[in-house]
């Protein structure tokens, strides 16, 4: 018996901005400068994303791949304290207007709980099993 956890962080464009600008070392280990973006722009069918910086004089767009996207998001997640399973398969998904981090985590067997269940205080209306029953044939 198999067991597959598959979770996503969805970032629209605005995210992507603010996680690229509150990351600053991480950015800049792969290539981007040390400014504040002015904007991102996502190329699905490349699988990069293009982040513009606006200074006086120019504007300079870089163009940053999947897996550096990916290892920037997954930076800020942990600073952020969002829960990422350690040994989960990482990916990133480009999408037009947002990024998508995917983490998938597969458990060979299931495993017995260390702890027996406990006493159900109260069930909510409308949540219990209702039988049914099937007509002989």
């Amino acid at each position: 018996m198999a067991i597959t956890d598959r979770r996503e962080i969805r970032f629209d464009l605005h995210a992507v901005r603010l996680v690229i600008e509150w990351s600053p070392r991480s950015a800049q280990a792969f290539g981007l400068p040390l400014q504040t973006p002015e904007a991102v722009r996502c190329n699905p069918a490349d699988g990069t994303v293009e982040v513009t910086y606006v200074d006086l004089t120019s504007t300079r767009v870089f163009t940053l791949r999947a897996e550096g996207l990916g290892a920037i998001l997954i930076s800020y997640c942990h600073r952020a304290g969002m829960p990422i399973p350690r040994t989960a398969d990482k990916s990133v998904r480009i999408q037009p207007e947002h990024v998508v981090l995917v983490f998938t985590l597969r458990i060979a067997s299931a495993q017995k709980p260390g702890q027996p269940e406990g006493p159900i205080t109260r069930v909510p209306e409308g949540v219990r099993a209702v039988p049914r029953i099937e007509p002989d044939h």
